[in-house]
């Protein structure tokens, strides 16, 4: 939700959890109470496995 004033927006950041579906592996999270979905909404796993494999794709041995 979005509230107007005159030189600003402000965004409401919810007091519960907000489930969010990630882009990548279509898995359902949740948010921490008070903190938004991340943008993209993209889970932390996906994001390690991404990050691996373009480690390995650029040849760097883990």
């Amino acid at each position: 939700m979005r509230s107007k004033s005159r030189s600003a927006q402000y965004v409401t950041i919810p007091d519960q959890g907000v489930e969010w579906t990630c882009l990548m592996c279509d898995g359902i999270e949740e948010t921490t109470p008070g903190y938004e979905p991340p943008s993209p909404t993209i889970c932390p796993t996906c994001i390690r496995l991404a990050l691996v494999e373009s480690l390995r794709a650029l040849g760097v041995k883990l």
